[in-house]
């Protein structure tokens, strides 16, 4: 009696696991050989397992416009046709938005991020750019502060861009005027150094996570809001916006003073708003990071790249080391760069979605179940030879006649497949804000600093997705800065 116990124990686990690793071939989708090896568990097991390279490997496995796939025991439906994708996140009219940023006001329900898109816009960008600058100087001075007159300064750049992004944080989205280059004991400070060392588990990656930091960020939140709410406090930032929209207030046009409105009626608790800020701290710091990180990783490869863009830099007007926000626009050049960047090394490598109701793929016999995930692999298609020749060169001028956010292929017959910063429910609504806060860094370093790159370092870069693209080795991107004179009457 008690050795069958275990044997239907194991019987059930067996037609479990069998049932779930059948899914695809029982609807009738292409699908991998499906199995769970013992060199995948182990692993698994040591956090060993590059979720984002075994996608591109599937990605490359066959030609089929859809792919059956399983992560670990979860079916996923891999899109390997870039019209394809398109057409579903830009058409699927709500069935794979994600749940994370519905509300509902009243009997309606509404799409967060939709309703906050015009906080981005550019005019009220152009009024926090003085608050964007702030940082950007934060930067340069500490970088300044820490060099030794007539030497080099050697450091790892992307700890420091790492440090930058938490500033741009901290300033326009928590409301805090700190410099975190010198409160190194602060809140987001910790939250940085955590954030670097934690490692994504491929297996419990999609578990709701929540830290002490969760409960400290929304106490960060409150007291912002009481200053704006309670005490008529205003500031030129994304917070500000924020505590308009919760209290009825539009968030376009050019006001920035509160109306008030009461406790019951307000459309965010401070809960939803912590969480908002929070989210737009995960996405913000690694998208700014990583892009200004490879931008300068790649440009000081490839010298002639790195003195077009100073040519360009250096038209640009500079009184009393102030940026004008009209010009930014105007840089071209920059612009392809980032494309490019965007292109080798995606923030957001992978879009995920689940699906929230059975829909119906276009052209295709096939019908995605409810609950079930959704995977476009951004990083496989953008280092695709079918798009783009040579994909792992580094050539900005590959979008020279490109002009919006979606680029174009040089072989005209090829399809749209340059995503950037997203498409359809994907898209990255603070895009605008990104491309404003990356340009800042990248200008005043190239104005203040030359950069050199160890050659020897370059070769032994490892590079990892956290999902957004890291350097993993030991000294991240070492760089030696030496100061430019023509910008020390200003920094001095």
């Amino acid at each position: 009696m008690w050795l069958l116990l275990p044997i239907l124990l194991y019987s059930a686990v067996f037609l479990s696991v069998r049932h779930i690793y059948s899914h695809w071939r029982r609807r009738g989708f292409p699908s991998e050989k499906a199995g769970i090896t013992w060199s995948f568990l182990q692993k698994a097991y040591r956090r060993e397992f590059r979720h984002v390279e075994a996608i591109c490997e599937a990605y490359q496995s066959g030609k089929d416009r859809l792919l059956g796939i399983y992560c670990f025991f979860r079916p996923v439906l891999l899109v390997r046709n870039v019209e394809l994708a398109q057409t579903i996140l830009q058409q699927s009219n709500g069935h794979f938005n994600e749940l994370k940023w519905d509300y509902v006001a009243g009997y309606r329900r509404f799409n967060l991020l939709e309703k906050l898109a015009p906080m981005f816009g550019t005019k009220r960008l152009s009024e926090m750019f003085g608050q964007v600058q702030k940082v950007g100087d934060h930067l340069i001075h500490h970088l300044l502060d820490r060099q030794v007159q007539g030497c080099p300064l050697e450091v790892d750049l992307q700890q420091k861009l790492r440090v930058y992004s938490v500033n741009i944080i901290a300033n326009l989205i928590y409301g805090l005027d700190i410099n975190n280059f010198e409160h190194e004991d602060h809140i987001l400070t910790s939250y940085l150094s955590h954030n670097q060392a934690s490692i994504q588990s491929f297996t419990l990656g999609r578990l709701p996570q929540k830290s002490s930091y969760t409960y400290r960020l929304r106490d960060l939140i409150k007291q912002s809001v009481e200053l704006r709410e309670d005490h008529g406090l205003i500031r030129k930032d994304i917070l500000q916006l924020l505590v308009r929209f919760r209290n009825g207030n539009e968030v376009s046009g050019d006001k920035w003073q509160l109306e008030p409105i009461n406790e019951a009626d307000k459309l965010l608790s401070i809960k939803r708003m912590a969480k908002v800020a929070e989210d737009l701290l995960k996405v913000s710091l690694d998208a700014v990071a990583s892009t200004v990180t490879f931008t300068l990783l790649e440009i000081l490869q490839e010298p002639l790249i790195g003195e077009k863009l100073r040519a360009e830099i250096k038209e640009l007007s500079n009184e009393n080391g102030q940026l004008k926000f009209e010009e930014l626009n105007g840089l071209r050049y920059m612009d392809m760069c980032l494309k490019e960047t965007l292109r080798k090394y995606p923030p957001l490598p992978i879009i995920e979605r689940v699906c929230r109701k059975s829909y119906s793929l276009p052209n295709s016999k096939f019908t995605i179940d409810e609950g079930k995930t959704l995977m476009v692999p951004l990083l496989a298609m953008h280092r695709d030879e079918k798009y783009f020749s040579e994909p792992m060169k580094y050539k900005p001028l590959r979008f020279l006649q490109t002009t919006n956010d979606v680029g174009q292929c040089e072989d005209k017959t090829k399809s749209n497949v340059f995503i950037g910063f997203g498409i359809g429910g994907s898209q990255c609504v603070g895009q605008n804000f990104a491309k404003l806060v990356i340009k800042v860094a990248l200008i005043k370093l190239l104005q203040n600093f030359h950069l050199e790159l160890d050659a020897n370092q370059v070769k032994t870069l490892e590079v990892s997705h956290r999902p957004a693209p890291f350097i993993h080795t030991k000294d991240g991107l070492k760089v030696k800065l030496k100061r430019r004179e023509i910008n020390t009457k200003f920094y001095s």
